[in-house]
């Protein structure tokens, strides 16, 4: 399973690649290329799903990754 994600800036259309973190639901993180604070928008519930190339760890799951449902289960 896939827990590297190509990201892209919606602000800069910077593109990163990111390891993504598998013990929370990141909602918001910091573009270094610009320096603008990404955020993802409510129907998508995390960055990763927003804007990466590889869903997140909890939707690659078959989970949900919304941060209010969600309940963590470390491997």
């Amino acid at each position: 399973m896939p827990r590297t994600t190509t990201l892209t800036c919606p602000h800069c259309h910077h593109q990163s690649e990111e390891t993504m973190n598998v013990t929370i639901v990141e909602r918001s993180l910091r573009c270094l290329h610009c320096d603008t604070t990404i955020t993802a928008p409510a129907d998508a519930h995390c960055v990763w799903c927003a804007y990466g190339d590889t869903p997140c760890y909890f939707t690659q799951n078959n989970a949900s990754c919304n941060p209010v449902t969600l309940r963590i289960t470390a491997e």
